[in-house]
């Protein structure tokens, strides 16, 4: 049994039974980290096949989409036995791991001398990030109680978005501050991995010391493994968690289509403007600094309506915003251009408004004992939208448009409000006000 049943808050999120606030700092910590290392292996790898490869353009696109894809691949096989390992034997040990792992693949990427040896790299982070991303939202759904949950995660996407503005902002600009002091790009690009990878080693210290041991049951609560392997399948009978399953299907995908296409597509539209990778890459990080600055000022506001409404109504107005901004990269004539950021701000709204809903439906839904298990099962949603939009997408980006692949997740998107409408007038669940975590039959 827990030692301690004492109700803590932080600021205005109260705390689930049990947990201190220096659990929830810790785990911000671990969002910041975390999520800029999940971001920022996209984002960069344009900068790896066009500085250390020497990768022909025309072939840059379907080489991103395979490299992402083969990640799923890992991913998607380990997501769920991480998820049931988490519910065994805890949190904090799963995403001490997964953050060791991402460290050492981000060292080993920039010493890549093929596509097969840079795959290889990404095999190893792909292992971390199977334990890293399901945890952390785990962890957000964790800590809070009902009436607390969209403020936590609200709070906690303010941490992944300055991890994505640090990563954009500051570890993305590194080849371009070593090159004006006369560092070649290849040097620059060993910098910039290994700081990241020196950064992700040291969070691990953090976590180990920092996170709240076991799970949220007492340990002669825990579900037994052949429970945890069907909770995830089991747990979408429920329709809301089926619909934030799908919502997931391209929530995730966010993370990677954003950073690996519109830094591919600034690096390329760099060129026709006499920009090298290193400048497109710093001016493509001001684009990206901007949106993630809309996404941080407005993550309160969407937290706080998460815990005012009925949560499949906050997933409708998500899909809304999702499907729009999405849908609106096939007007946009560069990614470089400032007079597009009206179109990315909206972009930068839905996918943000997305991950969110997503996350508070599954948080408000799944039973306790096997909550680790039913994030897996989004994580793997997340996965397969990420298998799907990048490996047709970067094909359609050489083929077509740099905006092909946003124009795909955009339509599923616009397809997904209508059944969300459809759920949320047979199937609207409980009011949130006094809600307890559930366990389902």
């Amino acid at each position: 049994m827990e030692k301690s049943v004492a109700i803590k808050s932080l600021g205005p999120i109260q705390l689930a039974p049990g947990v201190q606030p220096g659990h929830v700092l810790t785990k911000l910590v671990a969002a910041f980290v975390g999520i800029a290392m999940l971001s920022g292996v996209s984002l960069l790898n344009a900068y790896l096949l066009t500085e250390h490869l020497n990768l022909p353009r025309g072939q840059q696109g379907a080489v991103t989409g395979d490299l992402s894809f083969w990640t799923e691949v890992v991913a998607l096989c380990l997501f769920y036995p991480f998820g049931m390992l988490a519910d065994r034997i805890g949190r904090r040990p799963v995403i001490s791991f997964g953050l060791f792992m991402i460290g050492i693949g981000y060292g080993l990427m920039p010493f890549a001398t093929t596509t097969g040896e840079l795959l290889g790299a990404r095999m190893i982070y792909a292992v971390g990030m199977a334990a890293t991303a399901g945890i952390l939202a785990t962890l957000s759904n964790d800590y809070p109680q009902e009436q607390s949950r969209g403020k936590l995660i609200a709070l906690s996407s303010m941490a992944n978005i300055l991890g994505a503005m640090f990563m954009a902002g500051v570890i993305g600009r590194i080849p371009s501050v070593l090159a004006d002091r006369g560092y070649d790009a290849v040097a620059g690009g060993k910098v910039m991995f290994l700081t990241a990878a020196t950064l992700c080693l040291v969070t691990v210290i953090v976590t180990r010391f920092g996170l709240k041991a076991g799970t949220p049951v007492a340990r002669h609560e825990r579900a037994d493994m052949r429970t945890l392997i069907t909770s995830g399948l089991r747990s979408a009978k429920n329709p809301r968690i089926a619909l934030a399953y799908a919502g997931a299907f391209a929530a995730r995908g966010d993370l990677v289509i954003k950073a690996a296409f519109l830094a591919l597509w600034a690096i390329q539209d760099g060129v026709t403007r006499d920009m090298n990778p290193g400048q497109a890459m710093a001016r493509f990080g001001i684009m990206m600094i901007i949106m993630n600055a809309v996404s941080f000022f407005s993550a309160p506001i969407f937290g706080w309506l998460i815990d005012r409404v009925n949560r499949v109504t906050a997933t409708i107005i998500a899909l809304i915003f999702a499907s729009t901004g999405y849908l609106s990269m096939s007007v946009i004539t560069s990614p470089l251009d400032f007079a597009m950021v009206p179109f990315f701000v909206v972009l930068a709204l839905g996918s943000s408004f997305m991950m969110k809903s997503s996350l508070s439906l599954v948080g408000q839904e799944a039973p306790i004992r096997e909550r680790g298990s039913v994030f897996a099962m989004n994580s793997i949603s997340g996965a397969i939208g990420i298998l799907v939009f990048l490996a047709v997408g970067g094909r359609l980006f050489d083929a077509w448009a740099p905006w092909a692949p946003f124009v795909l997740a955009g339509a599923y998107q616009a397809l997904l409000l209508v059944v969300a409408i459809a759920i949320r007038l047979v199937a609207p669940g409980r009011n949130i006000n006094n809600q307890s975590d559930p366990e389902l039959a």
